[in-house]
């Protein structure tokens, strides 16, 4: 079978599939030989890195300067959606105007994983610390509620993040900088 038979889609669904077996199956090794305590925050710095990796490079292939509004900002994420969210997330996310985005994630396989191998309790979030790691990348300023500390589905509410976005103030903040970074090109 030649590579040309396979279409870019499903190029992307299996390179993603792959990628994100490598990660539970690593977390996986994390947790058994570190706990819950060690694996969850390790998993959100990665997350995070990782975004700002993805990212960074995405922006570099196209060359994309940081958006200087939200017409700009929602090309950029719109177009890093398509190349990196699986086809099975389920999620909604919406531009209700006043430079905001709100996610609204439907079915969440992180969720749905750590539930089955009980160790949701003590989950934090690492799906949407990769997409604050776009952010980082794209250097915005903003600022999301609610608390992300825990699964938001395990305290019982929807998994509806919001994000207010600051395009007047093009500083990063202290927060979200990592000076120990790495530079991956």
């Amino acid at each position: 079978m030649a590579l040309q038979t396979i279409n870019l889609d499903q190029l992307k669904n299996i390179l993603i599939k792959n990628w994100l077996t490598h990660d539970a199956l690593w977390y996986g090794e994390v947790v058994a030989k570190f706990g819950m305590s060690e694996a969850s925050p390790m998993n959100l710095r990665v997350c995070r890195k990782l975004g700002k990796i993805e990212f960074g490079r995405l922006m570099k292939m196209v060359k994309a300067p940081s958006p200087k509004n939200i017409e700009e900002y929602q090309e950029l994420f719109e177009l890093g959606k398509q190349v990196f969210f699986p086809d099975f997330v389920s999620a909604q996310i919406s531009y209700p105007g006043n430079d905001s985005q709100i996610f609204d994630f439907l079915d969440c396989f992180a969720h749905k994983s750590m539930k089955k191998l009980g160790l949701l309790p003590d989950y934090e979030c690492g799906i949407f610390e990769r997409i604050e790691g776009w952010f980082d990348a794209m250097e915005l300023q903003y600022t999301r509620t609610p608390d992300l500390t825990r699964c938001l589905k395990l305290k019982g509410k929807e998994c509806r993040i919001t994000v207010q976005f600051h395009f007047e103030s093009r500083e990063i903040p202290s927060s979200h900088k990592d000076n120990n970074e790495a530079k991956y090109t």
